[in-house]
């Protein structure tokens, strides 16, 4: 009578297929936590841009929208002004014009009766009532202000959070280059508007230790050349300066009185 022998698996062959098959759980694992750490980046990179976007677009809608009638040529109360406080992505300068439409302060402003009416605008970037930095916008009417009015007194308007810093630079009016726009940190034309200005928004980085992220735009001022008493769109010295105009975005081309929609309160954002 033959004995059949009973197969089965060694000691060895059993510690070489565990080995095996944690090696591929750890790269399946390896694998899933470089996915979702990526989809969580590109997540949260889609919302800071498109908190960037919007307050950028919006911001370039404004300044499209800058207004000085004929007859206040020359006059402070509708000029430009800049208040510089460095061009770092944690600093914030301070803009302020005058304009028409909707854009930056919504159709439903409630701090003005009319926003299609000339009125004033600051705009800046500072700590919101949690502490948080976000975009904030102060306006007010030009006409039917009491004599006690101080710009001071209007609260300001958060329209997005995410957004850390805001540097403005103007187009130098005295430059002699035709080969590229020459740029100047202060303006001291403020009866006057700039032909053209470059404005930087810096957002939160996707990562702690990271750099800021940066927008940038360069937007042409359409009624600048009436403030400084001249007929063409851009000053004679600069009109050939088109390598110049590259930058990370192409300049917004909206129509400065169209305004867009209202922009959403802070408290909505995430």
């Amino acid at each position: 009578m033959i004995r059949r022998g009973h197969s089965g698996f060694t000691l060895l062959e059993l510690l070489v297929s565990v080995t095996i098959l944690a090696a591929i759980t750890g790269i399946s694992l390896m694998a899933f936590q470089v996915v979702s750490t990526a989809w969580r980046k590109g997540m949260s990179l889609s919302d800071s841009l498109h908190h960037g976007d919007f307050v950028m677009d919006q911001l370039v809608l404004g300044l499209r929208s800058a207004y000085m009638p004929d007859s206040a040529v020359g006059q402070d109360k509708y000029g430009f002004g800049v208040e510089d406080n460095g061009d770092s992505p944690n600093s914030s300068d301070m803009v302020t014009w005058v304009k028409l439409g909707s854009a930056l302060v919504g159709r439903d402003s409630r701090d003005l009766e009319n926003p299609e009416a000339p009125h004033r605008i600051e705009f800046f970037v500072e700590e919101d009532e949690e502490g948080e930095p976000a975009a904030a916008v102060r306006a007010w009417s030009l006409l039917g202000q009491p004599e006690e009015f101080e710009p001071e007194d209007v609260e300001p308007r958060f329209i997005a959070r995410r957004i850390v810093g805001f540097n403005c630079r103007m187009q130098d009016p005295e430059a002699d280059s035709e080969d590229e726009i020459e740029w100047i940190d202060e303006w001291e034309d403020t009866n006057r508007l700039p032909y053209s200005v470059e404005v930087t928004l810096w957002m939160d980085p996707v990562e702690e230790g990271e750099e800021p992220i940066e927008l940038k735009r360069v937007v042409q001022i359409p009624l600048a050349p009436l403030s400084w008493g001249r007929s063409s769109s851009v000053p004679p010295s600069n009109s050939g300066s088109g390598s110049s105009r590259e930058r990370k975005l192409k300049v917004g081309q909206g129509s400065g009185g169209s305004g867009g929609a209202a922009p959403p309160q802070v408290g909505s954002t995430k």
